[in-house]
């Protein structure tokens, strides 16, 4: 069974438990591959899988990692080599940095064995939050948590500064419709995208959805990510599957609606990624969970 709230196509909800406190200082970052338990992140339900992550530096790059995850069956060491396609990948990881100043949201490549690879360069030393959201074998999602230093250990403090409802991202104006939520109850927010003051209108879907938006805690390191519809799609859809995908070249609104369950009470800091253009924009907003 997938974990959705009231419209289960709509919101995968997932959370960390006894996230460790961040502490400043730099220690030398690994020098070899290492491989990575993932911590069960998934809010409320239990593991149904293992999770694994090996980190290996390219020599003479610093900032370069090549990243191999793979998903086990308890017990087992034997790579699970069935995904269902999301939002179509088979794995969505978010990486952001400790202090959460730094965000990516990076999809690995799923060979024949099981094992997703991707070499990524990172924009600075430092420790980085590596979450993976994918849904093996037919289960609900697993996601997992890794933490990744790179040429360095150093973790600085998270300090989120209010943004309001309005943000900047390159030339557009996104505005939601509000930054103060209930926690454990389903919310629905506005979201509006504008440029030069007026709705926009060359923004094209981003992985078959009009945008996406990762939530995560400041305090315990939750993790949220919801994927918009459109306000045609949700008067005309059946409510009881998820739609199918938009196609990457169509036109995306500038209109479309949030439905987002926090179930933790915090501050939350909310990345809104979309295209305008061809190019890729997100809009960074502080959300406070009450």
């Amino acid at each position: 069974m997938k974990i959705r709230a009231l419209m289960p196509f709509l919101l995968t909800v997932s959370g960390v438990f006894n996230a460790p406190a961040c502490v400043a200082g730099a220690l030398p970052g690994p020098s070899k591959a290492q491989t990575i338990e993932g911590q069960f992140a998934l809010q409320g339900q239990d593991p149904k899988t293992e999770a694994h992550l090996k980190v290996t530096p390219v020599p003479g790059k610093p900032l370069t990692e090549q990243l191999d995850f793979w998903m086990t069956k308890s017990g087992s060491a034997a790579p699970i080599t069935n995904y269902q396609i999301e939002m179509t990948q088979p794995l969505h990881m978010i990486i952001v940095s400790s202090d959460f100043k730094l965000f990516y949201h990076e999809h690995p490549k799923l060979t024949r064995a099981g094992h997703m690879l991707l070499t990524h360069t990172f924009s600075a030393p430092g420790s980085y939050l590596v979450y993976s959201d994918a849904l093996p074998n037919n289960l609900n999602h697993q996601v997992f948590r890794f933490t990744v230093n790179v040429d360095s250990a150093t973790s600085r403090p998270r300090v989120l500064q209010p943004t309001g409802m309005a943000v900047k991202a390159g030339p557009y104006e996104v505005d939601i419709s509000s930054v103060r939520l209930h926690a454990g109850t389903m919310s629905m927010l506005d979201v509006v995208i504008l440029k030069d003051g007026k709705p926009a209108t060359d923004l094209h879907p981003y992985l078959g959805v009009p945008a996406h938006a990762v939530f995560l805690n400041a305090q315990d390191l939750s993790y949220v990510h919801v994927h918009p519809m459109t306000m045609e799609q949700m008067g005309s859809m059946d409510m009881t599957k998820e739609p199918p995908p938009l196609p990457e070249a169509g036109p995306s609104p500038s209109e479309m609606m949030l439905h987002i369950s926090l179930r933790q009470t915090g501050n939350y800091k909310m990345w809104l990624q979309f295209r305008g253009g061809q190019q890729l924009y997100v809009a960074e907003f502080t959300v406070n969970s009450i």
